[in-house]
């Protein structure tokens, strides 16, 4: 299934490893839709790795969840590749002080062509400008594309059982050249 990406939204263009570029852009309320078709386009493997079971529809309250973002305590982006939605990341700020819950959905297609790094990078230029100290995720031990980008990041996975724990220091996590450019476009919605 196409879920084709609106041209008019603040976006940055991020070259990832297959030779593509990816289009990233802060997760807007209008994007609801696009949380609504793209769980039909993940695979009930990719859906049990993102969710912990295989979940065929997103509830109405979870797509308002999902979709209904301020960008400073509960923080999205979204990634398109060739004008197709390709993914999906966000952090969100617990009221008690916690560990920012980080979590990273592509869609199959798009998995393994570094979509998911593209969006990971967005979520810690701002975490780290956002003065967040640290960040969390927890996903299935078999998940390979998370245990590829912990392997990139040259951080060893916490197992816990079946799942991958890790809480990662902003501080340990190298700055790209493109972190001015993930502020410009937050800023753009953030006003």
């Amino acid at each position: 299934m196409k879920i084709v990406l609106p041209e008019d939204r603040p976006k940055i263009e991020v070259p990832i490893k297959d030779g593509r570029t990816a289009t990233l852009s802060p997760v807007l309320s209008s994007d609801r839709e696009f949380f609504e078709k793209g769980i039909d386009a993940l695979s009930i493997e990719s859906r049990y790795a993102r969710f912990g079971q295989g979940v065929a529809h997103l509830t109405e309250w979870e797509l308002d969840y999902l979709s209904d973002v301020d960008q400073r305590t509960h923080v999205a982006w979204g990634a398109a590749v060739d004008g197709q939605v390709a993914g999906v990341g966000r952090y969100i700020l617990p009221a008690d002080g916690g560990c920012p819950e980080l979590a990273i959905t592509v869609l199959d297609e798009f998995q393994r062509h570094g979509v998911g790094t593209a969006l990971f990078r967005a979520l810690i230029a701002i975490a780290r400008a956002d003065g967040v100290g640290e960040i969390c995720f927890e996903a299935q031990s078999d998940n390979r594309a998370v245990l590829q980008l912990i392997g990139e990041m040259e951080v060893a996975p916490f197992l816990d059982g079946d799942t991958i724990e890790r809480r990662l220091r902003i501080g340990d996590i190298p700055a790209t050249s493109l972190d001015a450019e993930y502020l410009a476009v937050i800023d753009e919605v953030r006003r």
